[in-house]
């Protein structure tokens, strides 16, 4: 059985250096022969403010049922978020709000955080361990918080520390142990 683990890219703007840390976990998660992924990239996903939850909207628009599908189909979800203002990015939340408040329920979630400064993203991974605790996920302990990203990545977005990729193993590694586990007590329910 292969687990559905996305990645979800949690920024849209010109520039980021967050996609090439999401391309690179993209590489080191399919080298795992038991998971289907693939990057959501919420550029391809231009949703306008939220001004009402999907499970009240009339008419939900194609791009938002198929953002929806994918996150309902996970087993596990990787989010890569860089860090804005202490923060995660509005395009993000913006995203998240319009999702039902249940959608990650007893799903496994690793947060990656991106930050060109020497704090990775801290305060960035504890507000989004509060958004993803509210909408039913289980963010995972372990955390790969990537800081001075533009000293790690060179220009094609290969990692030059080969401390990383040790790190990126150990998230992972986590990251399988719950979701089979989840998986597993999933079966288990009537």
């Amino acid at each position: 059985m292969a687990y559905r683990i996305p990645i979800l890219l949690g920024t849209a703007r010109t520039g980021r250096k967050s996609e090439r840390v999401a391309h690179y976990l993209h590489l080191c998660l399919s080298e795992h022969s038991n998971v289907e992924t693939e990057i959501i990239d919420l550029l391809d996903y231009p949703f306008p403010l939220m001004e009402n939850r999907m499970n009240v909207m009339e008419e939900i628009p194609d791009n938002l049922k198929q953002f929806s599908v994918k996150l309902q189909q996970a087993d596990a979800l990787i989010i890569v978020a860089p860090e804005y203002k202490n923060s995660f990015p509005g395009t993000l939340k913006n995203a998240l709000d319009y999702m039902d408040p249940g959608i990650f329920k007893q799903t496994p979630i690793a947060i990656c955080t991106v930050s060109s400064g020497g704090f990775g993203g801290i305060s960035c991974l504890t507000q989004l361990r509060l958004v993803c605790l509210a909408m039913g996920g289980l963010p995972i302990p372990e955390k790969l918080p990537i800081s001075k990203v533009n000293d790690l990545f060179d220009e094609q977005g290969n990692a030059v520390d080969p401390r990383l990729r040790e790190k990126t193993d150990h998230f992972l590694t986590s990251l399988l142990w719950y979701t089979a586990a989840m998986v597993n007590q999933r079966k288990l329910q009537p």
